[in-house]
C-alpha cells in the first residue's frame, strides 16, 4: 500500500494547497526509498487523465462528484487510472489496495468506494466525446480542433505523451556534442541536442554546469537567435535562465548580455543558472519586459514570452487545468513585443518564441506585429529538428509528436537586410 499511499498524499497536497504538481511530487518522493517510478506514473497519470477518470467515477457513483471529498475522489482516481492505463495490475489487487487506502484516509466512505470500484473494474469502453476521452477541457479541445482540423486528435493524443529528457551540453566546456556525450553512458545525439540513455545523466554533471536539462525546442530558439561573441544581446523574459546561459555560452563569454525578469526570486534562478554554467557576462535586472527602458539598442533580442504552455502538457499535465485567459495572454504578448522591439538595432534580430501550439499566440501575433511594424520582416533560417528542416519562411511551428514538445519560433530582422 505504501506506493499508493504516497501517490494519494501527493495528489491531496497538490489539490488542497494549490501547488505546482512537479513541486508536490518532488517533495513527496524525497522521503520514498523505493517505488518512485510507480508513484510518478500514477500521480502524473491521474492529473493527465483527470477528466476521463472523473467521468468514470460519475458513471458508477450514486453521489455527484462535487460532493465527494478530495481523498475519496483521489482514491477512486488512482484506482480507475490503474484499471484503464495499468492493465497488468489485476482487479483484485486494485480493489484490495483501494480498500486499505479507504480504511486509513476515508473510513466512512469505505463501503461507497468499494461499491463504485466493484462496478468499475468491469471496464467499459463506450464512445465518449473527444475532450472527455483524451481528457482536455472543452475550451482547449475546441481551440485545437478549430485551428488544426483533422490533425487535432493526433496533436491532443501526442500532448498526452511524456516527452523524453533532453540535455544541452555546455558550449564553453565542450567543442562538440560528441565530446560532451563521452561523459555519459548510452547517450544519443540529435541536431546538437543530447538525449541521455536509460541511466540518465549523473546529478553532479548537472550541478557543475557541464549539462543542463533543456528541451530540444527551447535550445532551437537560441540557435535561431544565433548570438555572436562581442555583441550586445537581450533576453527579455529570462527565468529560469536556461536560454540565457545558452546565449552566453554561444557568445563565448564575450560581449554584453542583459537578462530581464519581472520577479526577484526568479531573477535569482537566472543568476544561479549563469553561475552554474560559468557564464560571466550576464547581467540580470528585475524589470517588466513591457515597460523596461534601455539607453542603448541591442544586436539581437530574444522574447520568449509568457504563454499558455499548451506545447509542454506532455511533461507538465497540470497545465491542462489552468484558467488560461487566452485573451489576456495575447494582449500581454503584444505589449511586450511592441515595447521591446524598439530596442532592436537597425539590421538587428528579434526572435519571438513560445512553448504553445495556440496559433493566436504564435503566427497570428507575428502577422499582427509585421502589419503594425513594417520596418521588420521575417528572416529565413534553416534548423534541423526531429528529422525535419524548419525556418524557410522565417517561422517554425513545431507540433508535439510524442518525442518533442510543441514550440513556436519566429525570426525577424529590423530594417535593411
Amino acid at each position: 500500500m505504501e506506493r499508493r499511499k504516497k501517490a494519494l498524499l501527493i495528489l491531496n497536497e497538490y489539490e488542497t494547497k494549490d501547488t505546482y504538481l512537479n513541486l508536490a511530487l518532488k517533495q513527496g518522493l524525497a522521503e520514498l526509498t523505493e517505488g518512485a517510478a510507480f508513484v510518478t506514473e500514477v500521480v502524473y497519470g491521474v492529473v493527465r487523465y483527470r477528466r476521463f477518470l472523473d467521468a468514470k467515477i460519475s458513471q458508477y457513483s450514486s453521489v455527484k462528484l462535487k460532493k465527494l471529498s478530495i481523498p475519496v475522489k483521489n482514491i477512486l482516481r488512482i484506482a480507475f487510472y490503474q484499471i484503464y492505463f495499468m492493465e497488468k495490475i489485476p482487479a483484485f489487487a486494485i480493489l484490495n489496495e483501494s480498500g486499505k487506502l479507504a480504511t486509513k484516509f476515508a473510513y466512512k466512505s469505505k463501503g461507497f468506494i468499494n461499491a463504485v470500484l466493484r462496478k468499475g473494474v468491469e471496464k467499459t469502453n463506450e464512445e465518449l466525446p473527444l475532450g472527455v476521452r483524451l481528457s482536455f477541457s472543452d475550451e482547449v479541445c475546441d481551440k485545437i480542433l478549430a485551428q488544426y482540423g483533422g490533425e487535432a486528435e493526433t496533436i491532443l493524443n501526442n500532448l498526452n505523451e511524456k516527452t523524453p529528457i533532453a540535455l544541452r551540453y555546455n558550449h564553453l566546456r565542450f567543442s562538440s556534442p560528441e565530446a560532451a556525450a563521452e561523459k555519459l553512458e548510452d547517450a544519443k545525439i540529435a541536431d546538437d541536442v543530447i538525449f541521455p540513455g536509460d541511466k540518465g545523466s549523473p546529478a553532479s554533471l548537472i550541478e557543475n554546469g557541464d549539462f543542463s536539462i533543456q528541451s530540444a525546442s527551447s535550445q532551437l530558439a537560441v540557435r535561431v537567435l544565433d548570438p555572436k561573441p562581442g555583441t550586445r544581446v537581450l533576453d527579455c523574459c529570462s527565468a529560469p535562465g536556461g536560454k540565457t546561459a545558452y546565449i552566453g555560452e554561444l557568445m563565448q563569454n564575450r560581449g554584453e548580455l542583459i537578462a530581464c525578469e519581472l520577479h526577484s526570486h526568479r531573477c535569482e534562478l537566472v543568476k544561479k543558472n549563469l553561475s552554474r554554467c560559468g557564464v560571466t557576462i550576464g547581467k540580470v535586472i528585475e524589470a517588466d519586459a513591457s515597460e523596461v527602458e534601455f539607453s542603448e539598442a541591442f544586436d539581437c533580442v530574444l522574447a520568449d514570452v509568457p504563454c499558455s504552455g499548451l506545447g509542454v502538457i506532455g511533461s507538465k499535465p497540470d497545465i491542462k487545468w489552468r484558467d488560461f485567459r487566452f485573451d489576456e495572454l495575447v494582449a500581454l504578448q503584444k505589449k511586450i513585443l511592441l515595447h521591446i522591439s524598439q530596442y532592436v538595432k537597425e539590421n538587428g534580430i528579434l526572435v519571438y518564441s513560445t512553448c504553445t501550439i495556440n496559433q493566436e499566440e504564435n503566427i497570428r501575433q507575428i502577422e499582427w506585429f509585421l502589419k503594425e511594424n513594417p520596418q521588420f520582416s521575417l528572416e529565413p533560417f534553416s534548423e534541423e529538428y526531429g528529422g525535419k528542416r524548419y525556418g524557410e519562411t522565417g517561422v517554425a511551428q513545431i507540433l508535439p509528436d510524442g518525442t518533442s514538445i510543441g514550440f513556436f519560433v519566429a525570426k525577424l530582422r529590423k530594417g535593411k537586410k
